[in-house]
């Protein structure tokens, strides 16, 4: 009985993993005041496209700041 019980419970711990979603993610997008490049993102999959292949961003590129200017407060 103990044996059956053990195995039930393994087997729904298991099933439980499997329906994890472990792939990639915008956390880095979602960052308040960090926007993804979404132009450079369309252009690549277009490109990628165009060629037969596919795109799979693990970390979206994000926009670059422009340099601090001398002279000028944020």
């Amino acid at each position: 009985m103990l044996k059956a019980v053990l195995v039930v419970a393994c087997a729904l711990a298991l099933g439980a993993c499997a329906g994890v979603n472990t792939g990639p993610s915008l956390s880095k997008t979602s960052t308040p005041g960090v926007d993804a490049d979404t132009v450079k993102v369309a252009s690549v999959n277009q490109w990628a496209q165009d060629r037969g292949a596919t795109v799979v961003w693990i970390h979206y590129p994000v926009k670059s700041r422009e340099p601090d200017r001398p002279g000028i407060d944020h």
